[in-house]
């Protein structure tokens, strides 16, 4: 079910002081010779994945999962006590399911005065789980490694990548309180989850570079029912010599928070830093560090604002 989620597109739309609309696809099991029984079950998928979408955006995804066990009984299991209409706007099959995609309107004061009733409050209730994903070039590389592959642009290849951005806004997301989901890569699952690669096509124009084991690290936010998606782009330069000895160098990273729940940019955050070093690539890692450390704690403050 989750999964089913993470990639539809669910909107949540306000249409008046007392409702909500869903739009959300559910499916069933296709039962032979019980055409209509395996509709109407496939209705009732769709409604009570609205009511749990509605749930999860009022109260925040890791809300709701940490309270299960009361909105099961409470909301889920009665799901129907908090539909006001739907309106079925497609349907379709593929030889064992049964879809059905509706328009589903919530009763907000009923499902409201519900989680009231349970104590859980609408915004609070924890932090979501957080990947992160850095590409990082060093002076004068011309490699640029990422997370979706690395781009050959000529000439000489100077450049190391220690992976230094994404080691350190992991730190301070995870010093900020937030679950942040490790990306290690399993050698057996390089090519069993190339299948997610266009569910994040949107979040990089890079992304088309992303060869199979990278799309193993996409499968692990599915897997591990990841809400937040964090992509950081950093660059160090030399910029020639400041004496005799020193080289010049400068960092530039920005970051972005993408919910993938719901298809939204949620924080940004920029940073520059310099490092004067005899040594270029030295100095690019020093700079690299400082500069994506400072991004880090201005997205984690912006994301903390957001989630409490």
């Amino acid at each position: 079910m989750k999964k089913t989620i993470l990639i539809m597109t669910v909107a949540l739309i306000s249409i008046s002081v007392f409702a909500s609309v869903v739009t959300i696809e559910g499916k069933s099991v296709i039962i032979p010779d019980k055409p209509d029984v395996t509709k109407e079950r496939a209705i009732e998928s769709t409604l009570q994945k609205a009511v749990e979408a509605y749930v999860a955006e009022r109260v925040t995804k890791s809300a709701a999962d940490a309270n299960y066990s009361r909105l099961q009984p409470a909301i889920y299991s009665t799901f129907k006590d908090f539909v006001a209409k739907y309106e079925i706007v497609a349907e379709r099959e593929d030889g064992q399911f049964h879809y059905v995609s509706a328009r589903v309107e919530i009763d907000d004061a009923k499902i409201n005065g519900q989680l009231a009733a349970l104590g859980i409050q609408p915004g609070i209730g924890g932090k979501p789980k957080v990947a992160v994903f850095a590409s990082e070039q060093n002076v004068d590389g011309a490699w640029a490694h990422s997370f979706y592959g690395s781009i050959y642009s000529g000439g000489t290849v100077s450049e190391a990548n220690f992976n230094i951005c994404e080691d350190v806004v992991i730190a301070s997301l995870g010093d900020g309180g937030f679950p942040v989901i490790d990306m290690t890569l399993d050698p057996t699952e390089t090519k069993r989850a190339f299948q997610y690669k266009p569910v994040f096509d949107r979040y990089d124009e890079n992304m088309f570079n992303m060869p199979n084991e990278s799309a193993s690290k996409l499968a692990k936010v599915i897997d591990n029912d990841v809400e937040l998606v964090v992509t950081c782009s950093a660059l160090a330069k030399n910029q020639g010599k400041g004496s005799a000895y020193m080289n010049s160098i400068f960092a530039n990273v920005s970051c972005k928070a993408t919910n993938v729940k719901t298809n939204t940019r949620v924080a940004y955050a920029t940073a520059t830093a310099s490092s004067p070093h005899v040594d270029p690539v030295t100095g690019g890692n020093q700079a690299l560090q400082k500069a994506c450390a400072d991004a880090g704690k201005k997205l984690t403050t912006a994301l903390s604002d957001k989630f409490r």
